[in-house]
């Protein structure tokens, strides 16, 4: 009988293994799925958008893409922290965090992806309506995603107008849509040497803001995170009191796993612009993910008082009582 006994606590034991080693192989998957959808600011459907989520203790990815109705599903997933990312040519990334569980129906992830910006706010007034409509024409092309017919407007436009070099930027950001990273980094290389000739620094400089900012994203499209916060922060110091770079600098770091930078330069933005939502957002994320939960817990709801109408507040407003739970632990 001790035998058989003993017999059996082996089998156990060597089942528990299997199983534990499953688990952890299995780390990020499941039986949980989120749906969402993907609207642009209007409030139209975005169909195509890349749809990727992350669970961040195992770096486990799932992908899908918005139909023509900009809706999307992602199934097949565990329950923990993952990071839900929205990308497309032509629009600016977007994320959203949120705890998935497999049991019950999670909250809907709503995206609204604003356009990329192509003109900087400081370009001289043209007067020219010939000008003003050519520089237009590409506008538009690119907001449609034809890059390469944009840049050729937006070529033509510059070898007419010389003394608006800003336009620069919008050449660079088509090369940059075009994978064509060196052009772009020359491109908006002109624009900074043109301000360092006309003013002798950057400081307070829109344009130089603008084309460090586009700069930085180029490098995160090339996958160089330290050489895109380098621009970041050059263009933050540029325009010290422009909340949205300090909160992309921010979006760098904590892409990168480096919560506490990421947790410096959220504060930066929301130290900025107070009524600004998406900084107290991601500080809740931030500090949700060091333990800190009555922190984490602070900044949602400050982000829920500032953007309670935000497409991201319902599930913030779902993380609550989740996170009020453990700080009684």
């Amino acid at each position: 009988m001790r035998k058989k006994h003993v017999f059996m606590n082996v089998l156990i034991m060597i089942v528990l293994m299997a199983l534990t080693f499953n688990l952890h192989a299995q780390a990020g998957r499941g039986r949980g799925r989120v749906r969402g959808t993907v609207k642009d600011r209007a409030g139209k459907p975005i169909e195509g958008v890349q749809i990727t989520a992350e669970f961040l203790e195992s770096k486990v990815l799932f992908n899908d893409k918005s139909d023509n109705k900009g809706n999307w599903a992602i199934g097949g997933m565990g329950s923990g922290n993952f990071l839900f990312v929205a990308m497309k040519d032509g629009y600016e990334p977007t994320h959203h965090n949120m705890v998935v569980s497999q049991m019950g129906r999670n909250a809907l992830v709503e995206f609204v992806l604003k356009k990329v910006q192509t003109v900087a706010e400081d370009v001289p007034l043209i007067d020219d309506e010939a000008a003003s409509s050519l520089l237009q024409e590409g506008n538009e092309l690119f907001a449609a995603g034809l890059f390469s017919g944009a840049l050729a407007i937006f070529e033509e436009f510059a070898l007419k107008n010389p003394s608006v070099y800003q336009v620069y930027i919008n050449i660079g950001n088509c090369y940059k849509e075009m994978k064509q990273y060196d052009e772009a980094f020359a491109s908006f290389q002109k624009v900074l040497e043109k301000v360092q000739e006309e003013k002798g620094s950057y400081e307070g400089d829109e344009s130089a803001a603008r084309a460090l900012a586009s700069a930085g994203e180029t490098s995160l499209k090339q996958g160089d995170f330290d050489k895109a916060a380098e621009y970041l922060k050059q263009a933050q110091g540029s325009l010290p009191d422009d909340e949205t770079l300090a909160f992309r600098i921010g979006e760098i770091y904590f892409k990168q796993g480096d919560t506490d930078n990421g947790i410096l330069y959220y504060k930066l933005a929301s130290e900025i612009n107070a009524d600004w939502g998406p900084p107290y957002r991601q500080l809740g994320y931030a500090y949700l993910n060091k333990g800190e939960y009555q922190l984490a817990l602070d900044n949602f709801k400050k982000f829920l008082e500032v953007a309670p109408d935000a497409p991201q507040a319902a599930a913030v407003k779902a993380l609550l009582p989740s996170i009020e739970n453990l700080i009684k632990k």
